[in-house]
């Protein structure tokens, strides 16, 4: 069995995702840059690190099921009902979900709750959080399923 094959085998074995998918590349650049023992060590565990931080936060957002746009770096504050700047900075602190408060989000129809509801699950999946994303009407049509 060859050398690439052996690591290909044990970074399997041992979950190493990164290493597994992409030897050819890791060792390459180990070749240019010629690090010490200790720092290819380093940048190993780095990779696969970073590679698991990266797919558990796709796993985590794809869950979420967030609509396609829940950027809240581009929400509107001239809008008569909406929030002000400092009420949404607060929001997007997140301090509400450490302390377990629930948040409930009110206003008349096309004011942008469901844009800050997706934006706040978005900033809170990005810092960790499992959330999962629901509308009101996809709520009542869950709860009426299990009524039947």
């Amino acid at each position: 069995m060859k050398l690439l094959d052996q690591i290909k085998n044990y970074a399997d074995i041992l979950r190493l995702t990164k290493m597994k998918n992409e030897p050819e590349a890791v060792l390459h650049q180990a070749q240019i840059d010629k690090p010490s023992y200790q720092e290819f060590a380093l940048q190993l565990l780095q990779r696969e690190v970073q590679h698991r931080k990266k797919t558990d936060l796709d796993r985590r957002m794809k869950l979420a099921r967030l609509p396609k746009d829940h950027n809240l770096d581009k929400y509107d504050f001239n809008m008569a009902n909406g929030m002000t700047v400092p009420q949404l900075k607060q929001l997007r602190e997140l301090l509400w979900m450490e302390q377990n408060y629930n948040l409930i989000l009110m206003g008349p129809s096309g004011t942008g709750k469901t844009y800050v509801a997706a934006g706040l699950i978005n900033d809170a999946v990005k810092s960790g959080h499992k959330a999962y994303f629901i509308t009101m009407e996809e709520l009542i049509t869950v709860l009426k399923m299990k009524e039947m």
